[in-house]
Formats: structure tokens, sequence, C-alpha cells
């Protein structure tokens, strides 16, 4: 791995989100892997969190990887104005600023102008286009808008993972495009890989939300006389309503709850299609891993997903519908070949354009023209 002169980083998390909150939700391992490889590289990165209670996760961080946790008890919203100015003497080292999601932008502004250090803006999804599909009101529109603006115009240079969010970003905001960076999503590859596990037949998963975004119903509904188990890992508000249309519809659907991002390989391996039949999304973490393990994927032909799966080359897409839907299973369910292949090639398109490795290459090569 290419070693850098030493470079001091610091990173703030999205507000209120700490190590402790990425545990409790299954991902703490897969967001720690891109600190810890940029650390390796020989840059010294501190994170920034909101947790009272996240140093407990210290001796998990690894070389060069440091912990700056809540000092108090106050409030998120308090915390994020106080957080520059209790960790003043740290971050008035730092040779630069990262921002995880736009979502944590305001500590990190505020060491910005105090300390005119470049600022990277990250935005693993488009905030406002979420929040605004997801029925926000007006108010929270704007004060959406309001912190994307001032964190857009004040950076140094932005990280989109996608460049439908970037056009999106330079238009709406006037920014320009020459200080926007396309880096996508990563995939540990060593981790997420085909594995010899015997998959059970004509099985099928999910892993995400319960919400309505995800369009599970939809999904469920499709099931009817394809006589294939589907299995959801993932917790949500809907839960209930989808366990009683499961049964209403008579099809076997096993929902597991949340899960831990390290065990999700042995199960992907035990599954024969993975689908993701969202209404829309960013840039599909799960997605990639599920491809990463060489699984047959399906997912509908929306934002965030047909930019990722090329149809009958890398996977299938189809509609939101329950006659798409279920047109796409059934067609994969019944052709162990095509399956193959789709997953052969899934794979392939991810060591090709989405590991781990090559986000850390881009994104050292961005903090090595920013700081030397």
């Amino acid at each position: 791995m290419t070693h850098t002169p030493r470079i001091s980083m610091a990173v703030f998390f999205t507000h209120d989100v700490s190590l402790e909150r990425w545990e409790q939700r299954g991902m703490l391992s897969r967001e720690l892997a891109f600190y810890q490889t940029l650390a390796q590289t020989g840059m010294d990165v501190c994170l920034y969190t909101y947790g009272k209670n996240d140093g407990r996760y210290r001796n998990r961080l690894g070389p060069n990887l440091t912990l700056a946790e809540k000092t108090c008890h106050c409030p998120a919203s308090h915390y994020a104005f106080m957080l520059p100015f209790v960790y003043w003497k740290q971050l008035h080292k730092a040779d630069l600023f990262r921002i995880h999601q736009v979502a944590g932008a305001i500590p990190a502004l505020l060491a910005h102008w105090l300390w005119r250090k470049p600022l990277i803006v990250r935005a693993g999804f488009q905030w406002y286009r979420f929040a605004k599909k997801q029925g926000a009101s007006r108010l929270k529109l704007w004060l959406i808008s309001f912190i994307e603006r001032l964190a857009y115009r004040s950076a140094t240079s932005i990280i989109h993972t996608t460049q439908e969010d970037a056009d999106f970003v330079a238009q709406r905001y006037h920014i320009s495009k020459t200080k926007i960076h396309i880096i996508p999503n990563y995939v540990d590859t060593d981790l997420f890989k085909p594995l010899p596990i015997q998959k059970q037949p004509r099985s099928i998963c999910h892993v995400g939300r319960l919400e309505k975004q995800k369009n599970l119903g939809m999904l469920i509904e499709a099931l009817q006389g394809l006589d294939a188990p589907l299995t959801i890992y993932g917790e949500g508000s809907l839960q209930r309503t989808l366990e009683e249309q499961a049964r209403s519809f008579d099809v076997v659907v096993e929902f597991r709850g949340r899960i831990a991002n390290e065990k999700l390989p042995r199960e992907f391996n035990a599954c024969e299609i993975f689908i993701l039949p969202s209404l829309y999304e960013g840039h599909p973490k799960v997605l990639l891993e599920a491809m990463a393990c060489g699984l047959a994927v399906i997912g509908t032909r929306v934002e965030g997903i047909k930019d990722i799966i090329r149809d009958g080359e890398n996977g299938v897409l189809c509609g939101t519908d329950v006659p798409s839907i279920h047109a796409a299973l059934a067609r994969l369910l019944e052709d162990s070949s095509t399956r193959l292949e789709l997953g052969t090639a899934a794979r392939e398109t991810i060591l090709q354009h989405a590991s781990l490795l090559q986000a850390i290459r881009m994104e050292v090569g961005l903090l090595q023209h920013l700081v030397l």
C-alpha cells in the first residue's frame, strides 16, 4: 500500500451519531474499516463523535486512528456548536477537516472558519432529495437546504458517491463541478466474497430498514406462486404490517431482525438471490456487498440502483410494481446458469469499481492534493 507523508485529519461524525450507535445498527465494522485502512497509509485520523460512551471502542480502532468522544451530557444540537472549542488544541493542529455526512456540517464549518484549514464535505446520499421524498415539512426542507448550501459553498472539496448526486448539487447550489469528486461507496472484498456454503434452494434475501422507501409490501405480494422463501434482515416501523401481509398472502417470509455487517457474507452466500425493490436509493452499500459475494441480484429501475445494475449483464432490473418484481424473481429462480453468470459478473463489477482499496487510493490522492 502506498504511504503518504504524515497528514492529520479530523473527521466529524453525522449529527448525534456515535460509535455506539454504529454498533447498535450492526455497521461499526464496516464504517470503521475505511478509516482504519486510511490510517494504515500513515495518516493520523481522529474521529469526533457524539458518543459519551465511545471510549470503550478505543481498543478496536487500530494504529494512527484516535477518538474524541462527547465530553458532556448536553443535547447534540448544543454540542455541535461546542465541539470546536472543547477540542480546540487538537483541531488547531489538524491539517484538514472531513465531514462523514453533510448532517454533521456545523462543527466542521466552525472549525474551518476558525483555522482556515481545507474542508472536505462528503455526502453518501443527497440529503435534501431524500428528505423531500420522505415527506419532510417545509421548515425541515428549508433547514436542510440552508445547511447543504453553506457546507457545499464553504467546502474546499466535495465527495459524492454518484454522478447523479453530484450533478444535482452542482445545479441546485451553483457549485463548480471542478471541486466535486466522485468516490463510490466501497466494499471490503476480502470479507464479502463467495464462500463454499450450501445455498438453500430457491432462497431470496433482502437487507434493509422496514420502511416505506424499501417497497417490501410489493415484494411480499410478488412472492405468491413462486414457492420461494424470503429472508429479511432489518428492523423498522412496518414489521408488524409486513408480517400480517405475509400471512394473508400465504408466503414464507422470515424476519431475522438486525444483523451485524460482518455476519452478512455467510447469510448472503446461503441464498440464491438478493433483491432490493426500493422506490429510491442513494448508493446502497448492501447491494454492493451482495454483488461482491457473487449473488445474482435484482433491483428496481430507480435512482441509486439503475446506475449500479446493468440489466442482463451483472444483475436484473425490474419495476417497482408486483408483476414486474414477480417476473424478475421467476426468471432467476428457474435459471441456475443465468444466476451463476450474473453473480460472477456482479463480483467483477465490484472488484473493478467499488473495492475498499480503490476508495482509499482515490481519497488519499485527494487529500495529498489538498494538503501537500
